[in-house]
């Protein structure tokens, strides 16, 4: 049994199914001990198993075999990108779990039939910008109103999730847990939201997507597959989320925790551009 370990944030936990799917792939039983199962639910091995907690005896036979210079069979994956903030999030993952020349590879998640089914009657956006706490995380700027009834002028219902109810601009669809958000986002159009959870199971779709990004660098979260668009202004301090070891990140050097960073703040005409450009290619 390999016991494997990632349990706060949503986004992360997603990141580390291509570390369970490469030990599974290895007919090795896996244990994922995460506060987000529900990212493995329908998963397509019967040596998959979950838990909240590891246990106390679990973890000192952990660390004996370490000390003893030996693999441990715990993988704990908390922390491991906050260590090396200048990596790809997976690639920190990998060299945490001991795996070496895999290529990186987004996650997958397994939908029962049911959630394949599309609820709606025409084609759908699905548009998520509930706001972070962190600042350079949010994007600013921006006419909401204004891009939700140009996209309906062409042709598509606008679903927004969010677990508050707050700044509401299209049809809101209340998602309590991420798995709630799972099918909409497979059988939506395109996406268009902030670095966040939901941002990363649209990438894991291969749904177009434009994605806002403020401090942190779309490379280290993202792949070469991506299809959509990032938006992320120009700043003399560009990626310094990830000039820290910390899993906050960088204060804006420019505006501290309560402004709004440059490089957060966008225009509502820069994201009815790239609207478009989404539309050419559907």
């Amino acid at each position: 049994m390999i016991y494997i370990r990632r349990t706060s944030a949503f986004g992360d936990v997603l990141w580390s199914e291509p570390v369970v799917r490469f030990f599974l792939n290895k007919n090795k039983k896996v244990k994922i001990i995460t506060d987000f199962p529900e990212v493995f639910a329908n998963y397509p091995s019967n040596n998959l198993s979950y838990g909240k907690k590891l246990k106390n005896i679990d973890k000192a036979l952990s660390l004996l075999k370490k000390k003893l210079g030996l693999k441990p069979y715990v993988i704990d994956l908390n922390k491991a990108y906050e260590k090396r903030p200048k990596i790809h999030v997976l690639k920190a993952y990998y060299e945490a779990a001991g795996i070496n020349n895999e290529p990186l590879s987004y996650p997958k998640l397994h939908l029962t039939e049911q959630e394949k089914k599309n609820k709606f009657d025409r084609p759908y956006v699905v548009l998520h910008i509930d706001k972070n706490r962190v600042n350079y995380r949010n994007a600013y700027g921006i006419d909401w109103e204004k891009v939700v009834n140009y996209i309906k002028e062409k042709g598509f219902k606008v679903v927004q999730i969010s677990g508050t109810g707050q700044a509401i601009y299209g049809n809101w669809i209340k998602t309590t847990t991420l798995r709630d958000a799972i099918p909409l986002i497979y059988n939506c159009s395109f996406f268009i939201g902030i670095d966040s959870g939901p941002s990363h199971i649209a990438a894991s779709f291969n749904k177009p997507s434009i994605i806002f990004f403020g401090a942190v660098n779309p490379a280290y979260r993202h792949l070469g597959s991506f299809k959509g668009k990032f938006m992320q202004q120009p700043c003399e301090y560009a990626g310094c989320y990830h000039e820290v070891i910390s899993g906050e990140g960088q204060v804006c050097k420019l505006v501290g925790s309560s402004g709004i960073p440059i490089c957060s703040l966008h225009t509502t005409e820069a994201v009815i551009e790239n609207v478009n450009s989404i539309l050419v290619e559907l």
